[in-house]
């Protein structure tokens, strides 16, 4: 297009007029689309974003100064997009590689408490078969932390027997 033809079509836009709108649609589409693509490596995602450019384009149209170029001012938006998508996907594919490992560990932790568990389970079954008085001996010795002679000296035995 001529110079002067862009910028009657520029007028035309700031002026809200469709019609002139989609004369600089149908012209710059395409090859829009095949820029963003260049980024994108995918087609469909260059046409929504070409798309979105051209609905903020006629959003703004009254903001964008007349003597500025209306080819430059389209590729750069499309670019500008398109950098911006693709960070955008850096961010979510890195949120989702943490949300990963955090199901991970999270499962890892819950199969490491539940074998915790179970164990305490078995020891707290094995001491609860043992004669009550070597129970209070064990849970004297293991759980309040007393000493051999501390034990044997609270109850009222030799230490030998406590040992044994």
């Amino acid at each position: 297009m001529i110079d002067n033809q862009v910028n009657l079509l520029v007028q035309r836009i700031i002026n809200k007029d469709r019609a002139a709108f989609e004369i600089v649609f149908n012209q710059y589409f395409k090859p829009l689309c095949n820029y963003a693509f260049r980024f994108l490596d995918e087609f469909e995602e260059a046409e929504e974003i070409v798309q979105d450019v051209f609905v903020k384009f006629w959003e703004k149209c009254d903001t964008i100064s007349q003597d500025s170029s209306l080819k430059s001012y389209l590729y750069r938006s499309v670019h500008n997009t398109c950098l911006n998508h693709l960070k955008h996907l850096k961010v979510r594919d890195s949120y989702r590689t943490y949300v990963m490992e955090q199901m991970e560990r999270s499962s890892e932790m819950k199969l490491a408490e539940d074998a915790e568990v179970n164990v305490q389970a078995e020891i707290f079954k094995a001491i609860d078969e043992l004669p009550p008085q070597c129970q209070k001996i064990f849970r004297l010795s293991r759980f309040e932390g007393l000493k051999y002679q501390e034990i044997a000296d609270h109850m009222e035995l030799s230490i030998k027997t406590i040992e044994v």
